[in-house]
């Protein structure tokens, strides 16, 4: 399957089965269909994969979930972004995000030895809003000496100087589209 076929069957899946449950953003419910979750992570991966990753991080909670299957797909590693001083052995960077859409700022933390200097990162997550989270990720992967290279989500909303601050952000829909 070419990667516009995977986007578009992504996409497909999205809007098919994202729902709004009380005003709240329902992404875990796209998930629960297999189908819709291959179609969901492979369609992901295809934004991902002209960014020659090394490795993918993901953002603790649903990045955890796409972030190794994103990974897997485009045959890379996966290292984690915990937040709010999660235990984590080894070396860590920590890094305060911006206020999110709630006006809530988190520590992330990143193992340093699990993203090295010279490596081709990109961020998985399930939606990009005002972008805080992906920024502090970001400053994360610079402090290891990789870079941040790309942003592959499922839904993007990115506020406009967050879009300006980060390298290109991929989705499957638009906030508009939901």
């Amino acid at each position: 399957m070419s990667d516009a076929a995977a986007v578009e069957q992504g996409r497909r899946a999205v809007l098919e089965h994202f729902r709004w449950i009380d005003g709240d953003a329902d992404t875990w419910s796209m998930l629960r269909d297999p189908a819709s979750l291959r179609a969901i992570v492979e369609g992901i991966a295809a934004t991902a994969a002209d960014d020659r990753p090394d490795v993918v991080v993901g953002v603790e909670s649903r990045g955890f979930v796409l972030g190794p299957a994103v990974a897997m797909s485009l045959g890379v590693g996966f290292a984690p972004v915990r937040k709010d001083g999660a235990v984590f052995p080894g070396p860590v960077v920590e890094q305060q995000t911006g206020p999110d859409y709630r006006g809530n700022r988190r520590t992330l933390s990143l193992r340093a030895d699990l993203v090295g200097p010279g490596q081709r990162v990109v961020l998985v997550d399930d939606w990009v809003e005002t972008g805080s989270q992906a920024l502090a990720a970001a400053a994360l992967v610079e402090r290891c000496g990789a870079r941040l290279v790309g942003i592959a989500v499922i839904v993007d909303e990115a506020a406009d100087p967050a879009r300006a601050a980060l390298p290109g952000i991929r989705s499957l829909v638009r906030g508009d589209d939901l």
